[in-house]
């Protein structure tokens, strides 16, 4: 795939699902994110269990620039208890934003839940400015509040959630 972004050069990549060839690839390319290669063996693991689903954005070289996950039971419970699947940790490097990779991320993950017949899905947004990007782009592509207000799950920040209607 090939996306342009809005105000970058043109950017080539990928999306696929994670193997397990790929883990030490994502943990040194999101190890200055203070995220650590169990953790991503850990997804590897639950993605084989069929819990979740790890997408990769991968560049040109085999260089992984974006992930996201697809989980089929969020640990939010509104989401749980309603069974929608939930967009999460969601993570871009610096240099590959504002190029479209995660809005291709966020349109194979939902495609990949409405092939599974589920009309709806879900993604968190924390309220810090570190979030910001993602509170401008995830109403963008038609995300809308799920009404709830703030939920706070320590050790993680404040969050939103936010649904979107899948076409069938």
């Amino acid at each position: 795939m090939e996306f342009e972004g809005d105000d970058v050069s043109r950017m080539e990549f990928r999306i696929r699902r994670m193997t397990a060839e790929d883990v030490e690839a994502i943990a040194d390319a999101f190890a200055n994110f203070g995220k650590t290669r169990a953790q991503y063996e850990r997804y590897f693991a639950e993605q084989g269990r069929g819990e979740r689903l790890t997408l990769l954005a991968v560049a040109a070289g085999g260089r992984v620039v974006g992930y996201a996950n697809v989980l089929w039971r969020s640990a939010y419970p509104h989401f749980r208890r309603e069974g929608v699947p939930e967009i999460n940790d969601l993570n871009v490097v610096e240099e590959a934003r504002r190029r479209g990779v995660g809005t291709a991320l966020i349109r194979e993950a939902e495609g990949i839940v409405a092939a599974r017949g589920l009309a709806v899905i879900g993604i968190g947004v924390g309220l810090t400015p570190d979030y910001a990007a993602a509170q401008r782009l995830y109403p963008k592509l038609g995300y809308v509040s799920d009404g709830r207000g703030v939920h706070s799950s320590p050790p993680w920040d404040d969050a939103v959630y936010l649904t979107k209607t899948l076409p069938p």
